[in-house]
């Protein structure tokens, strides 16, 4: 669903579209760094979660992480220290969901680096 909203540039109105979030009946707005994934930033961490929790049960299972799993988690951070720079953009609550992003991925991380290194010794 878009919606259109009016800025005031320069003395002039020019529209803007306002996507909504296209997960079930959620009608947050779709940050414009989310806007090819067409959801709100809530969705969107509810489901990077969701594959961290995957990453680190595979690997508990034995399995490595392939190399679309490691760049997807490179991204990730790489996406949370962005928007963490943004500082009036997100809420509080916004804020600690970022920073709990980039510990759960530094876990994943650190999980993965522990283990290869048992293996080795």
């Amino acid at each position: 669903m878009l919606q259109e909203n009016r800025n005031l540039i320069g003395g002039r109105v020019s529209p803007t579209l306002v996507r909504a979030c296209q997960i079930d009946a959620c009608s947050e707005p779709v940050p414009a760094s989310l806007s090819h994934q067409g959801v709100c930033l809530s969705h969107y961490l509810d489901e990077a979660f969701t594959r961290i929790a995957s990453a680190l049960a595979a690997r508990r299972r034995g399995e490595p992480l392939d190399s679309r799993t490691l760049e997807w988690m490179t991204k990730q951070g790489d996406f949370a220290v962005r928007q963490l720079s943004n500082r009036n953009q997100h809420s509080s609550e916004e804020r600690a969901r970022l920073l709990e992003l980039l510990l759960g991925l530094a876990n994943l991380r650190e999980y993965t680096r522990q283990e290869g290194a048992a293996k080795v010794s």
